[in-house]
């Protein structure tokens, strides 16, 4: 849980067409076709749930496959902790640099998610047994 890249005006080129990240528009689900963040289909599902359950939309960011792609943690504790998992963030514009930007809403709808999450009296369990 951290922050995501926001479609940033001046930069718009850098960004996926089909998946926009906007400022306010709610928790953003990071994922990368190389793995660079720890985001599953049954992880993204679960996460959906709860942003619909706590009345908050979600957003996907997907990296462009012809542009590098910065990595967390995540897929690195996921293999290690053997858990599902997930990459979420605030969406931020000029993330890294001096003036990392985020929406007013933007750190409350992600603090409502993970409350929410926490807050379940019964949080999905997960089946995740390999298909042979």
């Amino acid at each position: 849980m951290d922050n995501a890249h926001a479609l940033h005006p001046n930069y718009a080129d850098r960004s996926d067409n089909n998946h926009p990240v906007l400022l306010n528009h709610g928790p953003v689900i990071k994922s990368n076709a190389n793995q660079r963040y720890s985001t599953t289909g049954i992880s993204r599902s679960v996460y959906k749930v709860i942003c619909a359950e706590s009345g908050l939309a979600s957003q996907d960011f997907v990296m462009r496959s012809d542009l590098g792609c910065g990595s967390t943690i995540g897929p690195i504790a996921a293999a290690k902790l053997g858990i599902p998992t997930i990459d979420i963030g605030a969406p931020t514009l000029a993330m890294h640099s001096i003036r990392e930007t985020t929406g007013a809403d933007d750190p409350f709808f992600i603090y409502q998610s993970a409350q929410h999450f926490l807050d379940r009296q019964d949080n999905p369990v997960l089946d995740i047994k390999r298909q042979g």
